[in-house]
């Protein structure tokens, strides 16, 4: 089990999955660029370029300094990371609140990931302890945006399909905030955070 960091980390493994994440990503991006064509919606292409960047910092990471050695932990940051390139979107819906919602959690998501910058992680892992731009007021301020993204592209671009992959992305997300808050604790910056930073996930509520 102890072995699961170093494979994963290895050169090999991360061309790998950065192939994998690439592969899903260039999909993505070809059907909701064809979606913008065809609708004219740039909530699609403004969540497709956020989706972007969070394909582009895996790739940049910076090299972490503990990585957790839980294969749970492992497998539910892997599926939460490339499940929501499988949302696909629709031409039979038009929600016009739901697609400015959709443009502000983009926004939202572009702002929290240029914030975390090369310190994005896929599992667990500590690299540089962020603490400026939106994680001023959540602690894990990417996951609060694809919540109100995915939400809002699940009300403009329905389907079973994409209620599925909704569905089981907050599922996993949930576990990620535990998985990762629990790895950040162990050390005291973290834990000062935790203490200035009341807030995990969505403002006065969680």
């Amino acid at each position: 089990m102890t072995q699961i960091p170093q494979i994963a980390s290895s050169a090999r493994m991360r061309l790998l999955t950065g192939i994998g994440l690439g592969a899903l990503w260039v999909l993505f991006a070809i059907a909701h660029v064809a979606a913008f064509r065809t609708t004219g919606k740039v909530a699609l292409l403004t969540f497709a370029i956020a989706e972007t960047l969070i394909a582009l910092f895996f790739v940049l990471r910076a090299e972490a300094k503990t990585v957790t050695v839980n294969p749970r932990e492992w497998i539910v940051a892997v599926l939460g990371t490339f499940l929501p390139l499988l949302l696909r979107p629709t031409s039979d819906n038009s929600v016009p609140l739901a697609e400015w919602g959709l443009m502000l959690g983009s926004i939202m998501q572009i702002a929290g990931v240029l914030s975390l910058n090369r310190s994005f992680a896929l599992v667990p892992a500590l690299r540089k302890v962020k603490t400026e731009g939106m994680y001023r007021l959540v602690r894990h301020p990417i996951y609060f945006s694809y919540l109100i993204s995915l939400a809002s592209y699940l009300m403009t671009n329905y389907s079973m399909e994409n209620l599925l992959i909704l569905v089981c992305s907050v599922g996993l997300m949930i576990s990620r905030v535990h998985f990762e808050e629990r790895h950040l604790s162990l050390t005291p910056e973290y834990r000062a955070y935790q203490t200035r930073v009341r807030w995990r996930l969505i403002p006065f509520v969680f």
